[in-house]
């Protein structure tokens, strides 16, 4: 089952970050739940979008000075 790690693990030889997706073992899941260390991942992901940021914009009396 996926959980979303809470705290920096070290499992199966693999390091997770706060955060990242885990992969647990259905019978280990409870464990990690009831300890702190994962929590159920939501179903739905939030999609992540990117802003475009301009640093300045060069209007028309700018350009003629």
């Amino acid at each position: 089952m996926k959980l979303k790690a809470l705290m920096s693990l070290n499992h199966k030889g693999k390091i997770y970050e706060v955060g990242e997706e885990i992969k647990v073992d259905e019978d280990k899941v409870q464990v990690f739940i009831d300890k702190g260390w994962a929590s159920k991942e939501a179903k739905s992901k939030k999609k992540e979008t990117k802003e475009f940021k301009k640093e300045s914009i060069e209007t028309k009396d700018d350009a003629s000075e």
